[in-house]
């Protein structure tokens, strides 16, 4: 299992990499194109909805890899018994709001998927989409985070 989801990573790392290449790409492309006097009416479209995927792709990588939320300021001033409770606690919280960002996105996406972008002759689905798919990237790696804190002794707390 350990395998698959590594790979998986691997996957979302290759596919967010390739969204920040193509928004680029095409950004310059329809930017030299208005320029010369062909604007291509599309590539803002499309620009945004790789964007808007990307952000929350982007958004699980930086969970999975460095700490990404967490203000420790005044978190590490409090002895390390008190800032494993407050990590948990931070991290059960956003499990709440991703929880709730993967329902209530998953309604979004129903009611906005007879909308079509008229450029992309794609349904508005495509963008919103990204919203509860992403929030449960995140949710799960979260959680992945929360075990990790959880068997953490809390002696080795903060060395990690």
């Amino acid at each position: 299992m350990k395998k698959l989801y590594e790979k998986f990573c691997a996957l979302e790392q290759w596919t967010a990499l390739l969204l920040l290449a193509g928004i680029t790409v095409l950004v310059f492309i329809a930017a030299l194109a208005r320029t010369c006097g062909y604007p291509i009416n599309w590539a803002q479209d499309a620009a945004l909805v790789m964007f808007a995927w990307m952000c929350f792709l982007g958004g699980d990588i930086a969970i999975r890899t460095t700490g990404l939320i967490g203000v420790d300021l005044f978190v590490k001033m409090f002895p390390k018994p008190v800032q494993k409770v407050l990590d948990i606690l931070f991290k059960i919280l956003i499990l709440v709001f991703l929880a709730a960002l993967v329902v209530y996105g998953g309604q979004y996406v129903k009611g906005y998927a007879r909308r079509m972008i008229t450029t992309l002759n794609i349904s508005y689905a495509w963008v919103t989409s990204c919203v509860p798919a992403g929030a449960f990237l995140m949710f799960i790696n979260t959680a992945i985070n929360l075990i990790e804190a959880l068997k953490t002794p809390t002696s080795e707390w903060g060395e990690r």
